[in-house]
């Protein structure tokens, strides 16, 4: 096998497939990506951890065709240090051995059989659906934040839902002590369907989806996998098995009390009233609550530690009854910070029931909740 790229076009194929390769394994294999060069042009780069597989389908010159498996975090360390020039990779078929070539820099790191390496997931389909690139971008930064982050508790809980229902997708990712929940309108003659997606595959197809606004991604289901499918790339993943929490009921909690605030505002304070729960480093300091005293059109946001006490005053609109309630800092500045509206309404019942964050619009685009946290006297 022989290849001739540039070393931009090659670093960013290994930085996108090398998300689904593993840091340590006990098979090394694993610890590889895979080369598939054919003689006509077509390069296949490929990363897969069993869970988790990406391919990266590019053009290049390729004068003589063939497949590797190389360790990732060697091959992508010495592309990266590379002159910014033409790299030529070479393959001895016979055993493996990896020539890299570029201006006056030459690698030769041994290789495994491109034979030996784990093949893509077979997606058989069984339902498929398009949506714009920046539109699911917007999805999983809005939902991504409250996936569990604990396998052994509940590992259904670990993933998001996918769910369309009359033509509505929603993204719903909860770990029991908040939801978060993003719609969008797709195709009106999809039939219903849900489906479970790990948070760490959603986090890596995050980064590769694009802003651009006219590109597309097609979403490819099966019994047990899910295909993400655009431009150059394919990101296969296995599903969560199991049924997803019923969150439907959460959402008709009748709320008495509805606050409109400044959403940037609301952040900083939250943000300042964090930095002695930060600065305290006792085991007890992140189960500090912030408290929001809601009055007369202001929240008053207290805290203290055993660094201090923090006092903070943001201007609000209210309408209903006076209330304080308490809640983690970094549950509530989460939900604030993938808000994108200038405003956002907040709704509460009693402080003991959870807070409702959604948009100040007539939609439903997006809702968070949180459970509050008891306050002590």
């Amino acid at each position: 096998m022989k290849i001739i790229c540039h070393k931009q076009q090659l670093l960013k194929i290994i930085n996108t497939v090398q998300k689904a390769v593993s840091a340590k394994s006990i098979m090394p294999i694993l610890e590889c990506i895979k080369i598939d060069a054919s003689a006509d042009g077509n390069l296949t780069v490929t990363g897969n951890n069993l869970d988790l597989c990406i391919e990266y389908n590019d053009t290049c010159n390729i004068p003589e065709g063939g497949s590797i498996a190389i360790s990732s975090k060697m091959f992508g360390e010495i592309i990266r240090r590379l002159p910014d020039e033409v790299v030529t990779v070479t393959v001895n078929e016979e055993n493996n051995v990896t020539t890299i070539k570029c201006d006056k820099s030459e690698f030769n790191i041994q290789g495994l059989s491109g034979l030996e390496y784990p093949a893509v997931p077979d997606v058989n389909e069984t339902y498929r659906f398009t949506m714009k690139q920046a539109s699911l971008k917007k999805m999983i930064r809005k939902t991504i934040f409250a996936v569990s982050q604990n396998e052994a508790r509940k590992p259904i809980l670990t993933g998001s839902l996918f769910e369309i229902e009359t033509g509505v997708l929603s993204v719903v990712s909860t770990d029991g002590y908040r939801l978060a929940i993003c719609k969008e309108t797709v195709d009106s003659s999809l039939a219903s369907k849900k489906f479970v997606i790990p948070g760490l595959t959603l986090k890596e197809v995050f980064k590769v989806l694009e802003d651009d606004e006219e590109k597309t991604v097609d979403i490819i289901v099966s019994d047990r996998h899910v295909m993400f499918e655009f431009e150059n790339y394919k990101v296969v993943t296995r599903l969560l098995e199991g049924e997803y929490i019923n969150y439907k009921p959460v959402l008709l909690t009748p709320n008495s009390i509805f606050v409109i605030a400044n959403t940037s505002q609301l952040s900083e304070s939250l943000e300042r009233a964090s930095l002695l729960i930060n600065d305290d480093i006792s085991a007890k300091a992140e189960k500090v609550p912030v408290r929001l005293n809601i009055v007369l059109d202001k929240i008053e946001i207290t805290c203290m530690t055993g660094k201090g006490k923090v006092h903070d005053v943001v201007d609000v609109s209210v309408n209903g009854e006076d209330i304080e309630i308490g809640f983690n800092h970094k549950y509530l500045l989460e939900a604030l910070r993938a808000c994108e509206e200038e405003e956002i309404k907040m709704e509460f019942s009693n402080p003991r029931s959870s807070c409702f964050i959604r948009s100040c619009g007539n939609d439903d685009s997006y809702t968070f909740m949180i459970l509050p946290v008891r306050l002590y006297n």
